[in-house]
């Protein structure tokens, strides 16, 4: 009768699980955040720093496709 009534479960506030992870170094930067307590500005500069750079090379990439 009163299942809606039910206390929810909390997400854990761990914030490797907020984040938008899209890849396994990305998911291991984090672990080793939490592990070694590591400040989260850091890792976030490393992740932030890592998508650019591949994002640069895929677009070199394809620039380079597009003239062969």
């Amino acid at each position: 009768m009163f299942d809606w009534f039910k206390k929810k479960e909390k997400e854990p506030t761990n914030l490797f699980h907020r984040q938008e992870i899209q890849d396994a170094m990305e998911e291991s930067l984090w672990e080793i955040k939490e592990e070694y307590d590591l400040p989260t500005e850091e890792i976030i500069k490393v992740v932030q720093s890592k998508r650019r750079n591949i994002d640069h090379i895929h677009h070199v990439i394809s620039k380079k496709e597009k003239y062969e």
